[in-house]
């Protein structure tokens, strides 16, 4: 959820062009037995940014036959319990306690009001429900020196994306660099109460592994970055030329994950497979 296309998180940029904060999506992660008579569904929320002008939504749709119990859990980058500011005069919240019916949807916001109170500071979020759930995150993008008195015509750029399941492999195709200045931010986050490992391979358009960076997330830790950093792949590209392939993440235990594009400083969702790591 923000940096520019060189700087990581918690460095922000009130440009347009600043992916980080912007690029989150629910990550849900496989149903586990809670108990002989209860199936619990969690859900990786794995990016909510807010302030320097940003703001994230989150949907939550009960398409079951039976209605939901849902409890969401804040944190931080570093694993502890967040404040988020939430919408509706609830003011700083690090749980919310939802109860959904079967086929219907609500909503949780960050507070839009407070986009620009501060910078942006990065969270991301849990999600445990008692049925499966469809959770749609989007993020808005809306500076300080836009006019506040047409809401609907103030947003600079906007962004969403479809939860899909937490596992430990990862894959989606990218272009970087060119004219157009293609770009591709992730965010990860580790739901897990150990530490987690991860691999993240790029691969040329061949298939051909053209390096490998590992990282470490502590419990319920988080990280966000663009493939452009100078600490990710930067020193393997050519930033006057097109790169075309793709990346492959590999984790030692299932983790969320979301990835955004970047053209032109339009955004846009990647899909994401779950094909081996190679």
């Amino acid at each position: 959820m923000g940096v520019s296309s060189a700087q990581t998180t918690p460095g922000l940029s009130s440009e347009p062009q600043s992916i980080e904060p912007i690029f989150t999506s629910a990550l849900a992660s496989e149903p586990v037995a809670a108990s002989s008579t209860t199936v619990s569904h969690t859900y990786t929320i794995a990016h909510f940014p807010y302030g320097g002008g940003f703001s994230t939504r989150l949907l939550l749709t009960n398409g079951g036959t039976s209605d939901a119990t849902v409890d969401i859990s804040f944190f931080t980058q570093t694993g502890v319990p967040a404040l988020v500011p939430l919408e509706g005069q609830q003011g700083l919240q690090t749980t919310q306690h939802l109860k959904i019916a079967k086929n219907q949807t609500q909503v949780i916001d960050a507070d839009p009001e407070k986009r620009n109170d501060g910078p942006t500071t990065v969270t991301w979020a849990t999600a445990a429900s008692s049925a499966p759930l469809n959770v749609f995150s989007l993020f808005d993008y809306a500076p300080s020196s836009q006019p506040t008195t047409q809401p609907a015509t103030r947003i600079n750029g906007a962004v969403g994306a479809q939860s899909v399941v937490a596992a430990k492999t990862f894959r989606f195709p990218v272009s970087l660099y060119g004219p157009l200045g293609y770009n591709e931010g992730l965010a990860i986050a580790n739901p897990n109460k150990s530490n987690t490992n991860v691999t993240l391979k790029l691969l040329l358009a061949d298939g051909t592994v053209r390096d490998s960076i590992q990282k470490s997330l502590p419990p319920s830790g988080q990280t966000s970055f663009v493939l452009t950093d100078s600490a990710i792949f930067a020193h393997d590209l050519d930033s006057s030329k097109f790169f075309n392939g793709s990346v492959a993440i590999c984790a030692s235990q299932p983790i969320g994950l979301v990835a955004i594009g970047i053209e032109g400083g339009a955004f846009f969702t990647t899909a994401v497979t779950n094909d081996p790591c190679p």
